[in-house]
């Protein structure tokens, strides 16, 4: 066990007791027994040490303590998903949560099937990927907590970006020659990457896009269903952020 994600009750108290599905989880599931240690990592992405000091037949309690050891920044990356069809989403959040995504902005575009009435419907489904998010967080041991964002159009997508944030989207063409080593090669505080839905970005979502300064990137000449672009193209920039960080400590 790499950590244990605290609920959302924990307010960073030196004490904490569990019940429900987290007791269940960590004593039932885990079998963490009485004086047993382990990192935790809060909603917030605050690292904490963990001992159990007691547990009962329904509950445990927890003695808790900041975690001062330093950690390197990295950049974050936000995984920008076209809704696709059915459940495909689930396995879209789970696959991105378990390759260290900081963010995912689902984006109800113009070819994507899935619609939403109201916010209510878009709560709702956010709720749901939220708790897969935490299922894959918890399963991989990622030290990222991701947010999961409510559904919006693709116009409301700038509303995140930043001035240091780069932009890309994949696109089934070549339409640019750079490479994706060569968009990486200044390393940014932040990646964008937008994946289409099964029919592709519209014409005028790739020109909002390329008006946004967002970069094409071209993934080979092999078709990729929606979820699978997504977890290729996230991958791909993870492992080379993660090579530009060895050879920038070398220098």
């Amino acid at each position: 066990m790499r950590q244990f994600i605290l609920p959302n009750e924990f307010s960073g108290d030196d004490t904490l007791t569990l019940t429900g599905e987290s007791f269940h989880y960590l004593c039932r599931v885990l079998r963490k027994k009485e004086g047993d240690t382990f990192p935790g990592l809060d909603r917030q992405g605050n690292h904490w040490n963990i001992v159990i000091s007691k547990i009962e037949e329904d509950s445990c309690r927890l003695n808790v303590s900041p975690d001062k050891t330093s950690r390197r920044k990295l950049t974050e990356i936000t995984l920008v998903q076209c809704l696709p069809k059915g459940k495909k989403m689930d396995l879209v959040i789970r696959q991105a949560v378990e390759s260290g995504v900081s963010r995912i902005i689902p984006v109800e575009s113009d070819h994507a099937v899935p619609r939403f009435e109201n916010d209510k419907d878009r709560n709702k489904k956010r709720e749901r990927w939220e708790k897969i998010a935490l299922e894959a967080m918890q399963q991989s041991g990622s030290e990222i907590v991701p947010e999961i964002c409510k559904p919006v159009k693709m116009e409301r997508l700038f509303d995140y970006t930043g001035i240091k944030s780069l932009g890309l989207f994949c696109h089934q063409e070549r339409i640019d020659h750079n490479s994706l080593h060569q968009y990486l090669n200044e390393t940014p505080d932040e990646v964008f990457i937008v994946i289409g839905p099964e029919g592709g970005l519209s014409d005028r979502e790739v020109e909002i896009l390329f008006e946004r300064d967002f970069k094409p990137v071209y993934l080979g000449d092999n078709i990729l269903r929606t979820e699978t672009a997504a977890l290729f193209a996230t991958a791909a920039v993870k492992v080379l952020l993660l090579e530009n960080e060895k050879w920038s400590l070398k220098d």
